[in-house]
């Protein structure tokens, strides 16, 4: 196992969000280096029927068919295998000591900010009541008036790194944090009643059926719970509500990804963060949707496996979907943000109580050791 030391946390404070725009500078992108291969699809079945493939293009379409007799017939992804990391295996892997560090390829624009969405690919958004106004009707989600998210389609860095998690189970979001590795929400898993966990795709930036820069599937993931979320997430669960994936392919090469950080509640109260993530209300759990100005209020320590992890709770918009994408800020002078915490449950307590995120020492330090795993 590669003992590679990271710096996994960071006593400076992150920038306020409304400082993004004046502190960060764009960065143009430069041609790729070299051609990049992106994966669009993968087919699970028998040798004998990958060798009956063949395939045709016209004008902007590659169609792939397949002659076979075997029409029917279900195929799935192998299963991912799992870890479970706990002290024992944390002391293999060397401490990092100031946050993890993250990339940006320089074929792709670095921006602070997403660009507003094209109004060809505007579409009708859910109803939403205006604040204070009583009546008769019911709305979705715990959505806090003014709901200040919005739909984009930008491609640039660092939202190259965010995109769509597929599983049998549903579907969460996702944000690449090591050129393999994939960060999402325990609860995104569809874990087995033996602890296994089923299939996971990534897609980063899906955008309806688009995918600018392919897709890839898990093969294993490194967890400090399994959180199921059927019966609801409790605090403990919360509070390490974050999975680590290893991916087939090197896709961060590609997209780029966010460095890492523990969380400290020196930042309560900051308005230093944003989020992405796919929520089934805005965008139809198919388009990214990004939000600003994030403020993260208070932290319950939780512990297990020997490692003390927060719930973090917020008045920030989330709805069902979003689970899993990441909080992230960032750190002046770096080209790249850091993923502090994931986002985990709605409505705590109550029907419009506020929503949780899931952060901490043993978030940076989970990366790392995938990292240091699987390189």
């Amino acid at each position: 196992m590669s003992r590679k030391i990271e710096r996994q946390s960071i006593d400076t404070t992150p920038i306020t969000f409304s400082n993004w725009a004046k502190t960060i500078r764009e960065v143009k992108a430069k041609p790729a280096r070299r051609s990049l291969e992106l994966s669009f699809a993968s087919f699970f079945g028998s040798a004998d029927l990958a060798r009956n493939f063949n395939s045709y293009r016209r004008k902007g379409v590659l169609n792939v068919t397949m002659k076979t007799n075997q029409v029917g017939r279900h195929s799935f992804p192998p299963q991912v295998k799992t870890v479970h990391v706990d002290e024992t295996k944390l002391k293999r892997i060397k401490k990092a000591k100031n946050g993890l560090s993250g990339y940006r390829p320089e074929h792709l624009r670095l921006a602070p900010l997403p660009k507003k969405l094209p109004k060809e690919l505007e579409v009708k958004p859910a109803w939403r009541r205006m604040k204070g106004k009583r009546d008769k009707f019911g709305e979705p989600g715990t959505i806090f008036s003014p709901d200040t998210r919005f739909v984009f389609s930008d491609t640039s860095f660092p939202y190259s790194t965010c995109g769509l998690v597929q599983t049998a189970s549903g579907s969460g979001s996702g944000v690449m944090i090591g050129p393999r590795h994939m960060m999402t929400a325990s609860h995104v898993i569809n874990w087995g009643s033996d602890g296994s966990a089923g299939w996971v795709k990534f897609i980063p930036l899906n955008f309806d059926t688009s995918e600018p820069f392919g897709s890839a599937f898990s093969t294993q993931v490194y967890w400090w719970q399994q959180v199921n979320g059927s019966d609801g997430i409790n605090s403990n669960e919360a509070a390490f509500d974050y999975v680590v994936c290893t991916l087939d392919r090197r896709l961060g090469d590609i997209t780029g990804w966010m460095g890492a950080s523990s969380y400290s509640p020196d930042w309560n109260g900051g308005a230093y963060w944003a989020h992405i993530g796919y929520p089934g209300d805005l965008g139809g759990g198919v388009r990214p949707v990004f939000h600003g100005d994030g403020i993260m209020d208070s932290t319950i320590s939780e512990s297990t496996s020997g490692r003390s992890s927060f719930r973090i709770m917020h008045k920030n918009d989330y709805w069902f979907g979003q689970s899993g994408g990441p909080a992230y800020g960032w750190w002046d002078g770096e080209a790249w943000p850091r993923a502090v915490a994931v986002y985990s449950a709605v409505n705590w307590g109550a029907e419009g109580g506020p929503n949780a995120n899931g952060g901490g020492d043993p978030l940076p330090e989970l990366i790392n050791f995938a990292r240091a795993a699987e390189p």
